[in-house]
């Protein structure tokens, strides 16, 4: 990685959380290793994923914790507008961040405690993205997981989502069913599982499984995906207050159907990871062979 000491800052949305770092040129395989050695919760600093920040253009790059791209993250690019005004990377409360999901606009509205509208854009029950198996459109389609079946909705909104509304009286697993609709042969690329529970008309709550992560505390782009299911059912209005487990997101709908996500985003910390961190697998690698 370099003889230059390796600095990372970790900020969460809502407990959805992520470091951040400069992205010194770095390699899709080191992004990759970083990545899954840095956000090892039990061996590395511990985080959802890992955003490497440009800042001409000021772009975001995000990896999940196990290595995988992400195209676009609602909670990532909350956390990314702190860090990119914390480090003086951008003035002023209007500015454009540009991701593999296509330039976002960002408007922040307060600096302490911070907090910051995003332009989502569009949701689309079909795309080409989403990798779906005979490009089907799956809209309230049944799937059948163990025992029950499923009424599942899917669409892209910045990624793969795939809607299910649930009852709170009801008593499966969200990590075992998320998990198998995650992983089910409909979905090429796998999916995230947004479990939804509609509270009333201005208010939802939302359980996310996470592709490439699992189980998460948070996820902005499966809350616009979930208001905008709902809403073209007819369970919410324009306008919606997303409930998680560690914040809230305001979700509203515009009359040309773009979602902005608002809501904030925290600092936890600054560190230098250990070189010998980042040489973990090639450690681990010359176990192995002496193993054999």
């Amino acid at each position: 990685m370099g003889d230059n000491m390796l600095t990372v800052s970790k900020y969460h949305g809502c407990g959805n959380d992520f470091l951040l770092t400069e992205d010194v040129c770095y390699s899709e395989a080191q992004k990759k290793h970083m990545s899954m050695v840095l956000c090892d919760r039990h061996t590395g600093i511990g985080a959802d994923g890992i955003i490497f920040v440009q800042s001409d253009p000021l772009t975001m790059e995000i990896y999940n914790s196990d290595g995988s791209f992400a195209p676009m993250c609602g909670n990532g690019i909350r956390c990314f507008a702190k860090y990119a005004l914390d480090r003086q990377l951008v003035y002023g409360n209007e500015f454009k961040v540009q991701t593999a999901a296509g330039p976002k606009q960002l408007h922040v509205h307060c600096l302490e405690p911070f907090y910051v509208s995003v332009n989502m854009g569009k949701a689309y029950f079909q795309c080409e993205q989403m990798q779906i198996r005979n490009h089907q459109l799956i809209k309230d389609y049944p799937l059948q997981i163990q025992d029950r079946t499923l009424l599942i909705t899917s669409v892209f909104m910045t990624t793969i989502h795939t809607v299910i509304f649930v009852d709170k009286n009801d008593c499966y697993s969200f990590a075992e069913i998320g998990a198998a609709v995650h992983e089910h042969p409909l979905f090429s690329a796998k999916t995230n599982v947004d479990f939804v529970e509609i509270t009333d008309k201005s208010n939802i709550r939302v359980t996310t499984y996470e592709r490439g992560v699992g189980m998460t505390l948070a996820c902005g782009s499966g809350c616009c995906a979930a208001v905008w299911v709902a809403w073209l059912a007819n369970k919410v209005e324009r306008d919606v207050c997303v409930h998680l487990k560690k914040g809230t997101l305001r979700i509203q709908i515009t009359e040309d159907e773009q979602l902005i996500m608002s809501g904030g985003a925290d600092k936890i910390a600054d560190a230098q990871p250990a070189k010998a961190l980042l040489n973990q697998s090639c450690r681990e690698s010359k176990t192995h062979k002496l193993k054999r």
